[in-house]
Order: C-alpha cells, then structure tokens, then sequence
C-alpha cells in the first residue's frame, strides 16, 4: 500500500485545526476591546500587554528554564528592531479600535505580511515574487479604498492609526526574519514590556493612573493571554504540520471573523467601502498563498522555514 503524501495525514489534519483555531483567537480582540466600559485606551495598551508579556514571560520560562535569560542575550540588533515593531504595532492597534471599526483594523492588519515582502526587498534585498509584487499593488488598492471611506468622518485617525499599525507589524516580521536562529518569545515579551512602560507612563501623566475595574481588567487578561499567548501557542503547534503557503490562508479565520464577532454581539456595521477594501486585500491575500501552494524550496530552505514557522508572526 502507497504511503500517504508528506503532511497529508492525521498530523496535517491536526495542523489545519490547530492553526484555524489560532486565527479564531486572534479574530476575538475587536470584540473584547469593545467589551471594556471604563478604561481609558492608555489603561487597556498597558494591561493587555502586561499580560501578554507575563504569559510570554512564563511560557519562555518553561521552554529553556534557566536558559530563559540568555535568550534575550542572544537576540542581538534585528531581535531589539522586532521587539520595537511589536510594540509600536500593540500600542497603535488599540488606539486604532477607539477610532475606527473593527473591520477597517483587521483588514489592514491582515495585509502585513505581504508589506513585510515589501520591506524585506528593501532592508534585506530578499527577492519578491512578481505574484507577491502584484499582491502589493491589490493590498495598496484595498487599503486606500477603506482609508478613503472614512475621509470626511471622525475614522479618519482610527484607520490612519491602523495603517501605521501595519508598518510596525511588518518591521517585526521582517526584523525576525533576518534574525532567523533569534528565538521569538524573547522579542514578545521585551517589546509587549516596552507597550506595557509606555502606556503606564502615558496613563499617569494623562492623570487616570491604572486603577480599572474588576470586569476591564478581566477582558485586559482575555486580550492578553487567551486572545495573544494561547493564540500563538496554537499557531506555532499547528505551523509545524501545515505548507508555509496555507499557512497565509488559513490565518485569514482572524480576518473574516473578527468583523463578524462585533456585528453579532454589538451590531457594528462598518461603511460600504470597507467591505469593497477588505474584499480587495483580502482577494490578493489569497492569490498571493495560492500561488504560493505550488513553489518547492530546497530541502534546506524547507527544513529552515519549518524550523522558524512559528516565529514569523508576531501579532498585535
């Protein structure tokens, strides 16, 4: 009897659930940033990372145990430019929600990795496929078509915001990727610690301190650690069995679900160019892993991506 292909089998199975179910979490941070009453967006920036980056913290301690510290040692220039990048991207991105829909934020969010082939072209003259280039030029349509349905309207800085949230999302991806034997938790914990100092020096001098309430609180740790940690968790398990290029497609969960959360529970209904934007971006977000599906690296660059499959994205 035939063996099954390489990947095809129950693991591979396992792999498609695991990283669907990471998108999923990932699609619940609209929803819960909605879910605060109270707090101000500088008291969420600074206790949603402070979860995250303790959950980090402790998830590192218990993969290299007394090791852990030598990890942030071993992260050099490119692992200090990704821990920047993630925080600028989870300090933007909730300043983003405040101002604009959920959907709009998600959207542009989910057009980062194909900036950072952009990006990486330019700091690291990484060659970009002409399907990947074609892919720019769709996300930069889209993204313009959501960014001009809110000008005239007080969206305007949300999706400004979003965008800029992009850039800094990209620069993670990118710092990782030439850092590539730089382990990622290291780089969370550091810049989500960074978000963490920033927001609570921000939320002090603006004179609201961090007092929250019991139920904002909770839905800071929800955003931090069942939304952020176990999603990546779940997305590093499940990328060690599933193509690098379905990968890309199957985080798109987050994309189309995250819009649907708030609709459902809280009836938000974003702008007609939002979903013509999104449609876009996400139109070449597909075609772009799709072409990708049938690309066949060496058995070297097959077994070095796998290696660092789980480290690549480093979400807000």
């Amino acid at each position: 009897m035939a063996a099954p292909p390489a990947g095809r089998g129950e693991s591979y199975r396992l792999g498609l659930v695991l990283v669907a179910s990471a998108g999923l979490l990932w699609s619940l941070g609209g929803l819960f940033f909605r879910m605060i009453d109270e707090a101000t967006v500088r008291q969420i920036v600074a206790g949603r990372t402070f979860f995250l980056a303790s959950s980090c913290a402790l998830l590192l301690l218990w993969r290299h145990g007394r090791g852990a510290p030598a990890t942030f040692r071993r992260m050099g220039r490119w692992g200090l430019a990704g821990a920047c990048g993630i925080a600028i991207a989870n300090t933007l991105f909730m300043f983003a929600l405040e101002h604009t829909y959920v959907a709009n934020a998600v959207f542009m969010l989910a057009a980062a990795p194909v900036l950072a082939a952009g990006l990486g072209w330019l700091l690291l003259r990484e060659p970009v496929r002409p399907a990947t280039a074609a892919a720019m030029a769709g996300v930069a349509a889209g993204l313009a078509a959501m960014v001009s349905g809110g000008l005239g309207t007080d969206r305007w800085l949300g999706d400004v915001l979003a965008a800029f949230t992009v850039m800094g999302f990209a620069l993670a991806v990118v710092a990782l990727r030439a850092g590539r034997s730089v382990e990622m938790l290291p780089c969370i914990v550091l810049g989500a610690a960074m978000a963490a100092l920033f927001a609570t020096a921000m939320a002090f001098a603006g004179g609201e301190g961090l007092a929250m309430t019991p139920a904002d609180l909770f839905w800071c740790a929800m955003m931090g650690i069942v939304q952020l940690t176990f999603g990546m968790a779940l997305f590093v398990a499940g990328s060690k069995h599933v193509p690098a290029g379905e990968l890309a497609l199957l985080t798109l969960t987050e994309t189309v679900f995250a819009p649907v959360w708030v609709w459902w529970f809280l009836g938000e209904l974003p702008v007609a160019a939002t979903f013509w934007g999104g449609g876009i971006v996400l139109a070449a977000l597909a075609a772009n892993a799709l072409t990708g599906l049938g690309r066949r690296p060496p058995p070297s660059a097959a077994r070095s991506a796998d290696d660092r499959g789980g480290r690549d994205r480093s979400h807000p």
